[in-house]
């Protein structure tokens, strides 16, 4: 059975929209990688990258868990 985002409660779509943030924000950061900062400071860019994109996927998968567990019958 799927269920529609908007059915979930609202703690699962902050959840949700959080993680979705995150991967956009650590897959965009490549766009700069061409500015001075990035070149002189490119070690803690590429922490920084993995770190959002580390978040992204721990709020998906939890996200992702929350979601299967609504989704099934309690007896």
């Amino acid at each position: 059975m799927c269920l529609r985002y908007q059915q979930l409660d609202s703690k699962s779509r902050r959840i949700y929209a959080a993680g979705f943030f995150f991967l956009l924000s650590g897959i965009l950061s490549q766009a700069i990688s061409e500015d001075s900062f990035v070149h002189r400071h490119f070690a803690l860019f590429n922490g920084v990258r993995f770190l959002l994109l580390g978040c992204a996927i721990g709020l998906l998968l939890w996200f992702n868990r929350r979601r299967c567990h609504a989704a099934s019958p309690r007896p």
